[in-house]
């Protein structure tokens, strides 16, 4: 059994011929569960994988708007004195002309904006960019385990079914 993540968060592992998982360091036998455990189970992973996903997709799009910035960076370089568009809503635009190349305001979230120099703004948003990058790979990593253990539990819940019809056939067969 492996552990993926260092955040603390509920990780599994899968383990496909014996039918058991890990969760937080501890190994469940999934043999021991009846269908309707199993279907909860199942149920409570389709969520996880699901809020993760959206997770990572956020986190995504946060690296996405990141690196465009940063591609805005380089367009603005030595460009005192000229006439741009400035964006006042995704669709709304005024006439502009660029007064200092020299400092750019970085927004560091929630509201907040700190005075850079363009290179120390590259600096900042490279920085931003890898973070993201490293978390949005541990959840897709996460995903990934979550999905094997997913696929392991309805194997399970198949194998279940099968005993379940093959004791009622059993039943009838004596009956």
């Amino acid at each position: 059994a492996q552990r993926e993540g260092s955040n603390n968060k509920k990780a599994f592992s899968h383990e496909a011929h014996s039918g058991t998982m890990a969760e937080g360091g501890r190994e469940i036998d999934l043999s021991q569960f009846n269908i309707e455990q199993l279907t909860n189970i199942k149920s409570q992973h389709e969520q996880e994988i699901k809020e993760i996903m959206g997770n990572w997709k956020t986190l995504k799009e946060a690296e996405s708007r990141f690196v465009s910035t940063k591609q805005g960076l380089d367009v603005i370089s030595a460009k005192d004195g000229e006439e741009i568009l400035v964006p006042l809503t995704p669709s709304l635009y005024v006439p502009g002309t660029i007064a200092d190349t020299q400092k750019v305001l970085v927004d560091i979230g929630t509201g907040y904006f700190v005075e850079k120099s363009p290179k120390d703004a590259q600096a900042l948003l490279d920085r931003k960019i890898a973070v993201i990058s490293v978390n949005a790979e541990q959840l897709h990593s996460v995903a990934k385990q979550k999905q094997k253990n997913l696929e392991t539990i309805v194997e399970m819940m198949r194998m279940r079914l099968r005993q379940m019809d093959d004791s009622k056939a059993a039943q009838q067969g004596q009956a």
